[in-house]
């Protein structure tokens, strides 16, 4: 498989953790738009890893010594490399399938970690990182938009997460667009400020105040990777 020399290894590794830059994070996003090997490529190193982890959880607690004969501790770290191989090879080769079939949704990410792409219709994630008042109005009125053209009865979900400069939208101090935040939140979009923009703000000096909308607590990309992989679509505005 020939890889996407624009985002290495150690990068996608830091992606997936969360350990990289916002400017480096929205590039890799970026990339991911464009790319449907990069596409693939995070979605199988965030999967593997989640499997990983999982394979760790579900391993139980030794049991009292018997009369029974039991493998020496390294067969048994052996065994349980082995499962989880086997484990992941078999994701893998579901995910290739699901991303062949079902093609490309928002660069071809959602579609791969999506079983089900009927789903990612009814719910958005839109992700606000420019400080530029136009591009933030674009976002709050795309906002208003999927409200409006959801189908008759349809529980669509709506959610904006602000960081870097887009951290602005919500920025009481700053931001121009309080009465359009609180009348989409009494419509029912959430607000999230993230968590790694706020603190790096603070480690500056800089006082940081929220509009009473928004939510703290979530860095933005684990927001928008949490919904992605509940099937909901990612736009980047």
């Amino acid at each position: 498989m020939n890889k996407d020399h624009n985002v290495s290894e150690e990068q996608l590794n830091a992606f997936v953790d969360g350990e990289l830059e916002p400017e480096e994070t929205n590039t890799v996003f970026d990339e991911a738009e464009h790319s449907a090997e990069l596409d693939q490529r995070l979605c199988k190193q965030r999967k593997l890893k989640e499997l990983v982890k999982h394979a760790y959880r579900e391993v139980p607690e030794p049991r009292r010594p018997s009369s029974v004969h039991r493998l020496p501790k390294s067969m048994f770290g052996l065994a349980l490399v082995a499962s989880v191989l086997l484990v992941l090879g078999a994701i893998s080769g579901l995910l290739l399938h699901g991303y062949f079939e079902h093609g490309s949704i928002n660069g071809g990410y959602a579609a791969a970690v999506n079983p089900n792409p009927a789903a990612a219709t009814e719910n958005y994630i839109i992700h606000v990182s420019s400080g530029d008042p136009e591009r933030i109005g674009i976002a709050l009125k795309k906002a208003q938009a999927l409200l409006s053209s959801a189908e008759p009865g349809a529980r669509r979900k709506v959610e904006v997460v602000a960081n870097e400069q887009g951290l602005n939208l919500l920025r009481s101090d700053v931001t121009r667009f309080k009465d359009e935040i609180s009348y989409l939140a009494n419509e029912r979009v959430v607000f999230y400020a993230c968590s790694k923009t706020i603190q790096r703000l603070q480690e500056k000096g800089v006082e940081v105040k929220l509009v009473p909308e928004a939510i703290q607590g979530f860095t933005a990309l684990d927001r928008v990777v949490l919904r992605m992989h509940e099937g909901w679509q990612y736009i980047k505005i």
